[in-house]
């Protein structure tokens, strides 16, 4: 550790070498949704490659600019939530942007309907995880 160090942006988004610090394993569900970031005036399609109540792995044509962002994130018309999240990582993938994201506003009852959605749209991936 540098003299420095304390300097450094902890929230680098630019090294998607970092070590896996997840609390709870993901989900891997590869799935379509759509994203609507706060200032759009419309969803952008994209893909959720691993979910867990914490967070999700996002997948998506245009590059995200802000590290911090609120959008609605819709799976379906069941299942449509209002989040706010931060980037973790990010890298490219298949031509597309790949981003790691971390919840940090989620309602309660929000977390309870995406595992009552993994219940009943993935059930083998919550028994792996259990």
């Amino acid at each position: 550790m540098g003299l420095l160090d304390f300097l450094k942006d902890d929230e680098d988004i630019a090294n998607p070498q970092r070590s896996d610090k997840r609390r709870a394993p993901r989900w891997n569900v590869s799935v379509p949704a759509k994203i609507k970031f706060d200032g759009n005036n419309g969803y952008t399609d994209c893909e959720i490659r691993d979910l867990n109540l914490k967070g999700f792995s996002l997948l998506v044509p245009k590059k995200i600019i802000k590290k911090r962002i609120g959008s609605k994130l819709c799976f379906s018309e069941k299942y449509a939530f209002k989040i706010e999240t931060r980037i973790l990582w990010s890298k490219v993938v298949d031509n597309k942007y790949a981003y790691g994201m971390e919840f940090t506003k989620i309602l309660d009852s929000d977390r309870g309907r995406i595992l009552q959605m993994m219940k009943e749209d993935f059930p083998a991936n919550v028994w792996k995880s259990l």
